[in-house]
């Protein structure tokens, strides 16, 4: 097993994209089974096969510090779900920009 990853993330950058197992198999070059059980931890996937997924999946596979990698996950999660953020109106542009003073 590989110490500390995830691969359930590899289903989150596959459902970002609105691909299916069967779809992210073919372009890895793996079956639609070997992926199910990759996403659900059920599977020991060589190297070559993470970065074949990567590859079909447009990512990367790098390494984190530990000490970071909450804050590095946090920032994926952010830019994978920037679209479901809530748009709320602006009143003026003081309300969007606030630059403070002395007062302050």
């Amino acid at each position: 097993m590989i110490f500390g990853l995830d691969l359930s993330t590899f289903r989150v950058l596959r459902d970002a994209r609105k691909m299916s197992q069967a779809k992210l198999g073919d372009l890895a070059g793996i079956g639609q089974s070997k992926v199910s059980a990759i996403e659900t931890g059920r599977a020991n996937p060589e190297v070559a096969t993470l970065n074949a997924l990567c590859a079909a999946l447009d990512a990367e596979l790098i390494l984190v510090p530990r000490r970071i990698g909450g804050d590095v996950r946090k920032a994926v999660n952010r830019h994978l779900n920037r679209h479901l953020a809530p748009v709320t109106p602006v009143m003026s542009v003081r309300d969007e920009v606030f630059i403070p003073d002395g007062d302050d």
